[in-house]
């Protein structure tokens, strides 16, 4: 399956939804679009990334070390709305999750970090990219 699925299914639930499960759902389907975008692509970067839950930090942390400053701060955003992911999952008296407003908003965050991590990772900077994380990844290793 391709992540933008996810995505597509989000933009529908927060645009067409009319309660307060659809807007949690929309947030939570655009968490996994942009976590599932950035993992494959770390994987057809040559990154060996987890297959359990700590695959969620792995995908953060390699590209906030990426040596990119764009893919640093999508990272940053990214972790942000897996926090709001996991409000709309887990946290039933969190109502903020339930707003049409908020769940097109994040539904849009994630869109946009989508973007930025296909346009940086298919750039020019692409093995520039590779190196600055495989040299974190060893000095992680090493310290």
């Amino acid at each position: 399956m391709e992540p933008r699925q996810f995505l597509y299914l989000a933009e529908r639930l927060a645009e067409h939804g009319a309660y307060p499960v659809e807007f949690r759902s929309a947030i939570s389907r655009a968490y996994y679009a942009a976590f599932h975008f950035g993992l494959i692509l770390l994987r057809e970067m040559g990154f060996s990334i987890v297959r359990n839950a700590s695959a969620h930090e792995e995908v953060y942390e390699h590209l906030n070390n990426s040596g990119d400053d764009e893919l640093a701060k999508a990272a940053s955003k990214i972790n942000d709305l897996r926090t709001r992911r996991i409000h709309a999952d887990y946290e039933l008296n969190r109502a903020d999750v339930e707003e049409k407003k908020n769940a097109r908003m994040l539904v849009h965050q994630a869109a946009r970090l989508i973007e930025t991590i296909e346009k940086r990772c298919h750039s020019e900077n692409r093995r520039k990219i590779i190196v600055a994380i495989q040299e974190w990844k060893n000095r992680f290793r090493s310290g």
